[in-house]
């Protein structure tokens, strides 16, 4: 899905389960994730990242019990959602919260006064 990617996306985090971008056109941030591509405000990327964060991750390691085989995430003001496994929780929290950093290392360094490269 990669492939498709508009010129005005700039990547701000990547593993190998997906990535997320951030459009300064239209102000969004940009998950791609499970072959789909959903854009968030910042916002509801950051719910969307809590909401992530607070699956008891341990609870659905250790249960037998198949109602925790899987963790439903819907996507803050979209019908769409997410049905997600154990394994792919954990990717997709890599994912979110290797973003986040990222997005909070750049809003530093602007404020130190460092200027960030251009994008190639």
């Amino acid at each position: 899905m990669t492939s498709n990617v508009p010129a005005t996306y700039q990547e701000v985090f990547r593993t190998d389960k997906g990535v997320v971008y951030q459009c300064d056109a239209s102000y969004r941030l940009i998950l791609e994730f499970w072959n789909t591509r959903t854009q968030f405000s910042a916002r509801d990327f950051a719910q969307f990242r809590r909401m992530v964060e607070t699956v008891d991750i341990r609870q659905m390691a250790l249960s037998t019990a198949a109602s925790d085989d899987v963790e439903i995430l819907t996507l803050p003001r979209s019908e769409r959602c997410y049905v997600l496994t154990l394994c792919e929780i954990v990717h997709l929290r890599e994912l979110l919260n290797g973003a986040k950093l990222m997005l909070d290392l750049n809003s530093m360094l602007r404020e130190c006064g460092c200027t960030l490269p251009e994008p190639a």
